[in-house]
């Protein structure tokens, strides 16, 4: 029934005044515009996919960040220097460090 009708327009309608070929113009403009909206949609896709990329390497790189901060505050450690510099044979000192002062001349 929709195929009769279809058919019926084109016969009727589109056939006798050859719409295609008249309107060449208008046809090439909105293939233009199809191929347009096709192209950004695609570029926006790659755009979005890129942010995505980016927001999980950043998010891998501060949990790096963080975790690189945790063991340098372990290693700078009084005790944990002390420690590292007792295989170099290296100890802390048991006197209290003492104040040089200058006289005047």
């Amino acid at each position: 029934m929709l195929g009769s009708r279809f058919k019926g327009f084109y016969a009727d309608k589109l056939a006798p005044k050859n719409l295609l070929v008249t309107s060449w113009r208008m046809v090439l403009f909105i293939s233009s515009l199809a191929i347009l909206v096709i192209y950004s949609a695609h570029k926006v896709d790659q755009k979005v996919i890129r942010i995505s990329k980016l927001n999980e390497e950043l998010k891998d790189l501060r949990s790096r960040h963080i975790d690189m901060r945790t063991r340098l505050m372990s290693l700078s450690k009084p005790s944990k220097v002390a420690e590292e510099v007792e295989k170099l044979g290296l100890y802390e000192s048991l006197d209290a460090p003492f104040k040089i002062q200058e006289k005047d001349k």
